[in-house]
């Protein structure tokens, strides 16, 4: 039995890093301002490229960029409503 649970292991093992790496992390206060700021079109050339490899690096924290950028986009349609009539 002890072999069998040794197998089982070892098998679970080969999976074990897939799963930490799917945890949600929330990024850090300055990464959500700068989150922020992207999502505004306010995020400067380096700070922008930065950010662009953290998202890729944490795939997760596009979900907060797409919050962002709705947030802004229904914040925005009363105005662009009124600009049109």
């Amino acid at each position: 039995m002890a072999h069998g649970f040794k197998l089982l292991a070892e098998f679970l093992d080969q999976f074990s890093a897939e799963v930490e790496g799917r945890a949600r992390f929330d990024p850090p206060d300055e990464n959500k301002k700068k989150i922020r700021a992207f999502a505004r079109g306010e995020l400067a050339g380096p700070e922008r490229e930065e950010l662009v490899n953290l998202l890729k690096e944490n795939a997760n924290w596009v979900e907060i960029l797409a919050e962002e950028v709705k947030a802004l986009r229904s914040a925005s349609s009363p105005r662009q409503r009124s600009k049109r009539k």
